[in-house]
């Protein structure tokens, strides 16, 4: 028995997920459709790109407000290149360069001058946002129409839509990088206290800003897959959505929100969990309103959760 509850709390998300989606089907059978599966796996890229990002800043004790409309701006710079040009290789050139010069500079603010990465990345949000109504217009729209675009948000492999295997495959890459190399080992370290991992001769700095570069060009990704998706680019985009989506999929998936615990399943799981959440909604026909009820008091519940099992843990370990 007692290593049945062990099982549970460790994978509490894992079981979790599976008991909403067995709700769910019973609610509505055209849930666990081939179609809506295959749905599902096609609105998450985007928020799992930001997941993704904002796991590796939040484990390592700081947090990254500027990812949601940092990707908007992103997917505008795209959509803009691609307009003048009608293609998308300096485009998809710009986003990259552009997302990991954002996440640089967040990272030099935060790490050299000691500013709070809450007011720093902040600061961006609001930054991107007034800039991707300077690009484009409100109201204006540029629409995006190719082979690549095409390629990445309308077709499959296998039954997997192309983005969403390029998720699977990021994720692969992060979880290899979180648990088998130094610097994977640097981020748990930072996160769980700056002044130790310093003594334990680790260059802080460095690692605070390779982590910020990573959210931003994991950011520019979820630009990039948001307007294949969309297949237009506009300003006034919901990032802020995207951002607090992408948070709530790592709390859910057991990532503590004061840095240092995390894994990169539990992120997925995490992302799963909030991608059934979205969907289901929309197929019950709920309000929008209540949408955000209800993922609200989810978070606060897993926030809890999470909090207590953290704190369990940490009676054992003594």
């Amino acid at each position: 028995m007692p290593a049945i509850g062990k099982l549970l709390r460790e994978n509490n998300i894992i079981f979790v997920t599976l008991a909403l989606c067995l709700v769910f089907y019973l609610i509505s059978p055209r849930f666990m459709s081939l179609d809506n599966m295959s749905a599902i796996s096609r609105q998450i890229v985007p928020i799992g790109l930001i997941a993704l990002g904002q796991f590796f800043v939040v484990v390592s004790g700081n947090i990254d407000l500027s990812m949601g409309m940092g990707s908007v701006l992103f997917a505008i710079v795209l959509g803009v290149f691609f307009g003048m040009t009608g293609g998308v290789e300096l485009g998809l050139i710009a986003v990259i360069v552009s997302s990991l010069a954002v996440g640089f500079f967040n990272g030099v603010l935060v790490a050299k001058l000691k500013l709070p990465a809450f007011i720093v990345t902040l600061s961006m949000l609001f930054m991107a946002q007034g800039l991707s109504g300077l690009i484009i217009p409100r109201g204006q729209q540029i629409f995006l129409m190719g082979g690549f675009f095409r390629f990445l948000g309308a077709e499959k492999f296998l039954g997997f839509y192309w983005s969403f295997l390029f998720l699977v495959a990021l994720f692969v890459i992060a979880y290899i990088v979180y648990n088998h190399t130094r610097w994977g080992a640097y981020v748990i370290a930072l996160g769980n206290s700056e002044e130790n991992a310093k003594l334990a001769g680790i260059n802080v700095d460095r690692v605070k800003i390779g982590v910020f570069m990573f959210s931003g060009l994991c950011s520019g990704f979820a630009g990039i897959m948001l307007s294949t998706r969309m297949g237009f680019v506009q300003p006034g985009l919901d990032g802020n959505g995207l951002l607090l989506d992408g948070i709530a999929a790592i709390i859910i998936g057991g990532t503590l929100i004061l840095g240092g615990r995390g894994t990169i399943g539990g992120a997925f799981w995490g992302l799963l969990f909030i991608g059934i959440i979205n969907n289901s909604l929309n197929l019950l026909n709920v309000e929008d309103v209540w949408h955000q009820v209800f993922k609200g008091a989810v978070i606060l519940a897993a926030l809890g959760a999470n909090w207590v099992l953290w704190q369990s843990r940490q009676a054992e370990a003594q």
